[in-house]
């Protein structure tokens, strides 16, 4: 008995010491001591474990103790399959942050965008958490532009689409300008130039071209209404009458524009056919055939229209002129006959109707009344409405018909404006 309680005594310290021996052995072989080796705290160690795939633990047993990525991984931001990138940028000194930023998709994609820049990023993101259906290429754009508008005096974040709208207008106009790239000195101009033109926003006949002039007319003339500035600019009248003038521009064919400043010669003359039966004279061929159409439907209802005047040559207009300049004087003569090369008639496309006089009152007439009502289905128009010679040029001239072709001659008389003013707006238009 005393032999055995001896072994007993020898045994169990045996056993004791074997099982923590293999207790110790298992504890050092766990993921926990070695990341405790490595410099990891207990809770560091804790959440690599339940953070970490074995793979991605093993790499990090792997490395240097870099705890970071603890952090690194515990973000909404963190994208797995980047796990190397993040952790060997931590060994290179990069901020979390920093890592956590370049490997964002969000950032990624937005980087790739034409104009991206960096110092914009923060907005970037913010203008993508707000508006999470808007293109990258918007985002990128429209907070580029938005920021350097900020920055411009008179800057007005509720115009801003009309801003944008004007400057990439202004880009286009630029050779190898590019809209992605944002110029202080243009933003600052669009600024100054969308502010400006706002009051006149709501006129029908509004050129935007035209602005720098009708500012220039409207500080001339400052108890003038914004509808009459653009009336009048849009008819040329900001500047004398007879001064810079110009060739017309005859590629308008019948809607070309023949007054006190665009000038025809005699080579411009169209093909022309006499009005035999018709009148006296000839026209432009397809106007000719038009206006013996009208006479005939006139006609068909007891009215006679009949052509006085109708094309004339630069001589022919000249006589007509000078004989007028000489009895009543330059200054008048100039309020019913144009001076040569100015004519009208000298197109082929304008006819004086039956009389050719103001005391005749042929605005009195039945034929005049139907005129007014018809003469547009034949590719006509008024030429020189009443009330508007500060426009023209010339008195009201209830006889003198213009052709401008059938497409176009019910819009220029329901429109009530002057010819000068709708080729301005609808052919001569700059911004169209």
């Amino acid at each position: 008995m005393k032999r055995g309680k001896k072994a007993a005594l020898i045994i169990i310290p045996l056993v004791i010491c074997l099982a923590a021996a293999g207790a110790y052995i298992y504890y050092t072989g766990t993921i926990g001591y070695k990341l405790a080796k490595l410099g990891y705290t207990k809770d560091q160690a804790g959440s690599i474990t339940a953070i970490f795939s074995e793979e991605e633990q093993q790499v990090l047993l792997a490395s240097p103790a870099t705890p970071e990525i603890i952090d690194i991984a515990s973000d909404p931001r963190y994208q797995k399959a980047n796990f190397k990138d993040y952790l060997s940028g931590l060994q290179e000194g990069k901020t979390a942050e920093t890592l956590l930023t370049d490997y964002d998709p969000r950032v990624v994609k937005l980087r790739a965008e034409k104009g991206y820049l960096e110092q914009n990023l923060a907005a970037y993101l913010s203008k993508k958490d707000s508006v999470p259906d808007m293109a990258d290429q918007d985002v990128v754009r429209l907070v580029n532009t938005t920021l350097v508008y900020e920055k411009t005096e008179g800057y007005d974040p509720a115009l801003y689409d009309k801003y944008e709208a004007y400057r990439l207008k202004q880009v286009q106009k630029t050779e190898g300008a590019d809209p992605d790239v944002i110029d202080e000195a243009l933003c600052a101009a669009v600024v100054k130039h969308v502010n400006t033109a706002l009051p006149y926003s709501s006129e029908k006949y509004y050129i935007d071209a035209y602005l720098d002039r009708y500012e220039a007319y409207r500080a001339a003339n400052p108890d003038k209404a914004l509808t009459d500035v653009v009336a009048e600019v849009n008819a040329g009248i900001d500047k004398p009458f007879y001064t810079d003038i110009e060739h017309a521009d005859m590629s308008k064919g019948y809607l070309v524009l023949v007054n006190k400043y665009y000038y025809v010669e005699d080579s411009d003359k169209p093909q022309t056919t006499a009005l035999s039966g018709y009148g006296v004279g000839e026209l432009e061929s397809t106007a000719a055939e038009a206006f013996k159409q009208m006479v005939e439907a006139a006609r068909a209802e007891g009215l006679s229209l009949r052509a006085v005047s109708p094309y004339r040559t630069w001589a022919i207009q000249n006589l007509f002129y000078t004989g007028y300049a000489r009895n009543a004087g330059t200054a008048e003569a100039d309020t019913y006959s144009a001076r040569p090369g100015h004519s009208e008639h000298q197109t082929g496309l304008a006819v004086d109707i039956n009389v050719a006089s103001i005391s005749a009152h042929f605005e009195n007439t039945a034929e005049y009344a139907w005129l007014q009502n018809n003469c547009w289905k034949y590719g006509f128009i008024l030429r020189y409405l009443p009330d508007k010679q500060y426009l023209t040029g010339y008195v009201y001239e209830p006889w003198h018909y213009r052709y401008v072709g059938t497409e176009y001659a019910k819009d220029i008389m329901d429109s009530g404006i002057t010819f000068e003013e709708w080729y301005a707006f609808y052919v001569a238009n700059p911004d169209k």
